[in-house]
């Protein structure tokens, strides 16, 4: 049955990726990716610790392409015309390079559904395994940050299980299983840096396990296991970053201290590091350093329709309310409805070290996500849902097994399907029925909660459907337009009444410059006058400006 649930979700995450063009930054994670596979050049796109992207590119290793770093003038180009020129102006299509590039991650959504049943099913029986599985799989969001070249879904991966490992671990204890909650922990960090969120609650629930069993705990066993974090973080950091960590021995590189900005608290601990252990400005600790530096100085957003370039405390919470599936709301409410009856009735014996461990990463990370001034998508909070539905599985696998317990699988089950069959293929555009759908999405959000540059082709059918590739395009995105064949045209200034008198063709625009988000709010304000006559993908809004609709 497992098997079953894998397969349909990875026949989902393949057709619809077909159907997609590149997302915003999948262009720039891709090459990269291989230039670090290639060439040993870490120096690209340090944002992101490179092993996503690495594992992306292995794929392209019998492609033979090349990674021409360097324009015709000589000049290192920026990591957004590197990632175009490495997909279209390559060896081979665009589409061959992006699908096997974002194969490695879909593989990685089949092996966890498999790897969260078998966990899920060891733990609270087989009924609760394939209830789990069949939610992940089929959450909507999670399909579409599965299917692209990012580092958000694998974090997603290693997060669950860098908690619930690290919790067998203070249940049983154990060198084996100290070492596979390291191991996922190192997998973590050197996936997407915001898994430095994983330290507080780890170390909440060492301390909460330690005043409970004091004598389980003893000092020697903290020092043994934040040494084993450590360790094997800073072997996999060495190993992935091989070819920077052999350039950081064999040639004089500026310490870290005289690079990292201070003015954030993780760029001070840097610095105070960099000084006391004289360390040079190695990619992961410089990536890290930029990471902290951006959330400090923010990132334009855009939320209710309003739009801030420091955030809004209350971003994510809106997010997950209307992007989150119906079903994943109820198993909220379930959660909390049991978890505290469970209280009343038990005290603190209903407490377990992994009811805690479900429940205190992903309200944490949570939490500390509503802090960031870098309010950009539903997939910086991807990582809570797994937590979500494990505990929602867990719970009903408590009730009686009888027809009530069956049934209240089957709904949860059924009606996941159910939204994520409603969507299809348009999965980054999901909001569920209570926020309106997604044709009310851009009321509450846009950027890669609908719009992330995907539905070029889906544009091209569309245009082809009705007799021309012509058309005024106000695009957001990397794809290329002209090489899927779209006669791009451009828009006058939004004050030249004439110029925009004069249009006769369909207009196009994104939804997330037409709400203003890195454009001029007025540039495309003729057409936010105007109805659009179709929404392609939910993303791209078509207007019908021609002069004779009849022909």
């Amino acid at each position: 049955m497992v098997a079953a649930i894998a397969a349909a979700a990875g026949i989902i995450e393949i057709r619809s990726a077909l159907g997609e063009t590149q997302t915003w930054d999948e262009g720039i994670h891709i090459s990269a990716g291989y230039s670090y596979l290639t060439l040993g050049d870490y120096s690209w796109n340090i944002e992101h610790p490179p092993l996503v992207k690495i594992v992306s590119a292995m794929p392209l290793a019998a492609l033979g392409l090349v990674a021409e770093r360097f324009g015709p003038d000589g000049k290192l180009k920026d990591q957004v015309h590197y990632g175009v020129d490495f997909l279209y102006a390559n060896r081979r299509p665009a589409d061959t390079i992006l699908i096997a590039a974002r194969s490695a991650n879909i593989l990685l959504t089949l092996l966890f559904i498999a790897a969260l049943a078998w966990w899920t099913r060891r733990r609270w029986g087989p009924a609760a395994g394939l209830c789990a599985a069949a939610l992940c799989a089929f959450d909507p969001n999670l399909i579409a940050h599965g299917r692209y070249v990012t580092t958000d879904y694998p974090l997603t991966v290693f997060f669950f299980f860098s908690c619930v490992l690290w919790v067998e671990y203070l249940e049983s204890g154990g060198r084996k299983r100290l070492l596979a909650a390291s191991a996922a922990f190192a997998l973590a960090m050197i996936v997407k840096f915001s898994a430095i969120l994983l330290i507080p609650p780890l170390g909440l629930l060492y301390a909460i396990c330690w005043v409970r069993r004091p004598k389980e705990f003893p000092v020697r066993r903290a020092f043994a296991a934040a040494a084993a974090l450590t360790g094997v973080l800073a072997l996999a950091v060495i190993v992935v970053y091989w070819p920077e960590t052999v350039r950081c021995f064999r040639t004089k590189v500026v310490p870290l201290a005289t690079v990292v900005n201070q003015e954030n608290i993780i760029g001070q601990a840097l610095a105070w590091l960099g000084l006391k252990l004289h360390l040079p400005a190695h990619a992961y600790l410089y990536g890290l350093a930029a990471v902290a530096e951006h959330n400090s100085g923010g990132h334009e957003s855009y939320l209710l329709g309003m739009r801030s370039k420091t955030g809004f405390w209350y971003y994510f919470p809106v997010v997950f309310a209307v992007k989150s599936t119906v079903t994943a709301l109820a198993a909220t409410l379930l959660v909390i409805v049991a978890s505290v009856w469970a209280f009343v009735r038990r005290g603190f014996k209903a407490i377990t070290p992994m009811a805690l461990g479900l429940a205190l990463p992903p309200l944490m990370y949570f939490v500390f996500s509503m802090t960031s001034a870098i309010n950009l998508g539903m997939r910086h909070i991807l990582p809570i849902y797994p937590f979500l539905y494990v505990g929602a599985a867990a719970l009903l696998a408590q009730v009686p097994q009888t027809w009530r317990f069956t049934l209240l699988m089957a709904v949860l089950c059924t009606g996941q399907i159910a939204e994520c069959a409603s969507i299809y293929p348009d999965y980054l555009a999901f909001f569920n029925t209570l926020a309106g759908g997604p044709g009310r999405g851009p009321e509450y959000l846009v950027d890669s909660n609908i719009d992330w540059g995907q539905d070029v082709k889906k544009l091209v059918h569309w245009l082809d459907a009705h007799g021309t590739r012509r058309a005024r395009v106000f695009y957001f995105g990397n794809a290329q337009l002209r090489y899927y064949g779209i006669k791009e045209l451009g828009y006058p200034d939004p004050l030249d009444q004439k110029g925009w008198d004069a249009i006769d063709d369909y207009c196009v625009a994104n939804v997330t410059p037409l709400e203003g988000i890195y454009s001029p709010l007025n540039a495309l304000a003729p057409l936010r006058l105007r109805q659009p006559i179709a929404k392609i993908g939910w993303s791209m809004y078509v207007y019908d400006l021609r002069k004779q609709k009849t022909r």
